[in-house]
């Protein structure tokens, strides 16, 4: 497993025209650097979890306090790594109040059941990330009001009218 510690920065975005997008995570840190590129329900999803963790987690100390806050990443170090995520899982360490996120590489997933990737962020960066990651998934195409279908450039044919209903 890559272990990138407590990173300085994450974030999320999107590349391409609403559609055509892909989504990553970009993070980086004294352990390294990982573009981690996910689906949009991927995204999305773990900024819902994100933000059930945030409201359920109890805010003890903050991590800039702690005097381990800033140790040194434990594990293999990448300078920068690029994969397809398969699952994430995330973690909270009260003690420490910080939160760890690891990825799966979806083409280890089935050989491998530890984590491809780990690494450490405060509450803050992660309030941050959960934001990011509801605008950048908002940003595409607009939904269909009858059957919550994206509407693109083309005729939108709605299967819930028969076809027939305008927008």
């Amino acid at each position: 497993m890559y272990d990138l510690g407590l990173i300085d920065t994450v974030n999320a975005e999107s590349l391409g025209e609403p559609g055509q997008r892909r989504f990553r995570l970009l993070l980086d840190g004294l352990g390294g650097s990982a573009c981690l590129w996910l689906e949009k329900n991927q995204l999305l999803q773990l900024s819902v979890v994100i933000q059930q963790m945030l409201t359920t987690s109890s805010l003890q100390n903050h991590p800039e306090d702690h005097p381990n806050a800033n140790q040194e990443p434990s594990g293999q170090k990448p300078d920068s790594m690029e994969f397809n995520v398969g699952n994430l899982s995330l973690g909270h360490d009260p003690d420490k109040d910080l939160f760890l996120i690891e990825a799966h590489d979806i083409e280890e997933e089935e050989e491998e059941e530890e984590p491809f990737l780990g690494f450490w962020t405060s509450r803050t960066q992660l309030e941050s990330l959960a934001d990011q990651a509801q605008t950048v998934c908002a940003a595409g195409r607009p939904l269909c009001p009858l059957c919550n279908a994206p509407i693109g450039p083309e005729e939108h044919i709605c299967p819930r009218s028969n076809g027939h209903h305008p927008i």
